[in-house]
């Protein structure tokens, strides 16, 4: 599957100006997917599928800035001190989780980062909005939300009720009215 899959499904209207994703590398201290990068650039980062919110880099929205990403996991670090037995059972000691999605009522996505992972593709973390509960899938950023798009990808957190996939792409940005 390609990101003009999914740029063409959405009707994305690209960015006027790319991100410059070096600096944002340094401050995640990861090479970020490309997929998910080529995405941003054409405009997709907004609410996917009437649910699921993927942030960009200085995002207006606090909550949905990728640079403010990594204090997720800081707090779910904290969380995993007193209820160790809530950490993904796969996660390794030396790798953190990148939020870089989440949906209208809690669940967040993570990219999990291995320390000596440099390739920047990274298997995809799903947490039930509590911290409790996790799901994994290997599948590129973009596999993902075209899986989810044709009906190939589903997770036991996702909301038949809240996830549209009529609704495939709705713009965030300041001046877009794309729907």
């Amino acid at each position: 599957m390609s990101v003009q899959n999914l740029i063409d499904a959405a009707s994305l209207t690209p960015l006027a100006e790319s991100v410059d994703w070096a600096p944002v590398e340094e401050h995640l201290r990861m090479r970020l997917p490309s997929d998910y990068c080529e995405l941003v650039d054409a405009g997709g980062a907004g609410v996917w599928f009437n649910d699921l919110s993927v942030y960009s880099p200085g995002d207006e929205l606090k909550s949905h800035d990728l640079l403010e990403s990594d204090g997720v996991f800081e707090d779910l670090l904290l969380a995993w001190e007193d209820d160790p037995e809530y950490r993904p059972a796969d996660l390794p000691e030396d790798s953190c989780l990148i939020a870089w999605a989440t949906t209208g009522h809690g669940e967040t996505l993570f990219w999990r980062a291995d320390a000596d992972n440099t390739s920047g593709v990274y298997p995809i973390y799903v947490e039930d909005g509590d911290g409790v509960r996790w799901e994994r899938f290997d599948l590129s950023t973009i596999d993902l939300l075209l899986g989810i798009l044709h009906g190939d990808v589903t997770s036991q957190f996702f909301s038949d009720l809240f996830m549209d996939t009529s609704q495939v792409f709705r713009s965030q940005r300041r001046g877009d009215d794309q729907e």
